[in-house]
């Protein structure tokens, strides 16, 4: 199904996944010292760790969004959350809410994402959620981005010219996303999964989908993908599992955080 770009007023269902995305620029003096407040000892600890201003802003951006979107998902005040790692270094909720995290099989999921100085943050009624950003004037070789890509894609970018690189991207964001959300990251077999792009296949259809997937992630058919700009320098890309259609809920992170309390 469609993207909407409806107010968050309640926690994503079962069949929506929420995205919400924006620029680390929104981080004014006031915005810095609100959102510092959300975040845990520990993730303050990472936050300073970083030696370069740009990479502690996009840690902070992400993970105090994180933070107040579960927390309104859950009704609860963002610092009181737990987190915690399942044995291939997935995040979930911990603690009193390990009954609606991914460890137990239920929502709310969540994935994050940044790259140059965007940042996104997916929440979903369900745990198998990825989210991808790329910045698209990442000088990285096509080569490189080949490598990790199934054998029916590397055939498509090499029959496509001047559209190879794009079409890369293309690729390389959807598969993140889906790494993430199954939980192996790099560590995915290429030819695990492919993926089809909008406006390719015989139909042309309007979303990304998957093309091919091995049996042991499951059903091709339950994974639902999103894709879409941010701009003109930013690709996103999203990747869920849900037995039913899909609604993208996308939000721009200012609007979601003017109507957050402090």
């Amino acid at each position: 199904m469609g993207a909407r770009d409806g107010a968050f007023d309640h926690g994503p269902a079962s069949g929506e996944v929420l995205i919400l995305h924006g620029f680390t620029d929104l981080l004014a003096p006031d915005m810095r010292v609100r959102l510092m407040a959300c975040l845990s000892p520990e993730e303050e600890a990472r936050r300073r760790a970083f030696a370069f201003p740009r990479d502690r802003d996009l840690f902070l951006l992400a993970h105090a969004v994180k933070r107040l979107a579960l927390g309104r998902c859950l009704g609860v005040d963002p610092q009181d959350l737990a987190f915690a790692r399942d044995p291939s270094g997935k995040p979930f909720l911990a603690g009193p809410f390990l009954a609606g995290s991914s460890q137990a099989g239920a929502g709310p999921g969540f994935s994050l994402s940044h790259s140059g100085t965007a940042v996104a943050v997916a929440i979903a009624g369900t745990p198998l959620v990825g989210v991808d950003v790329e910045a698209l004037a990442r000088e990285v070789p096509l080569e490189a981005m080949a490598m990790i890509m199934a054998d029916a894609e590397v055939a498509d970018l090499s029959a496509a010219g001047a559209a190879a690189r794009p079409r890369a991207f293309a690729y390389w964001t959807l598969r993140e996303a889906f790494a993430k959300a199954v939980g192996l990251g790099l560590s995915l077999p290429p030819n695990d999964v492919s993926f089809q792009l909008a406006g390719s296949g015989p139909a042309g259809q309007e979303t990304p989908a998957v093309a091919h997937l091995a049996g042991h992630l499951g059903a091709a058919g339950d994974w639902h993908l999103h894709q879409c700009d941010l701009g003109p320098d930013y690709l996103l890309a999203a990747a869920v599992r849900a037995p039913c259609p899909v609604v993208w809920r996308l939000m721009p992170m200012e609007r979601f955080l003017a109507g957050t309390t402090p």
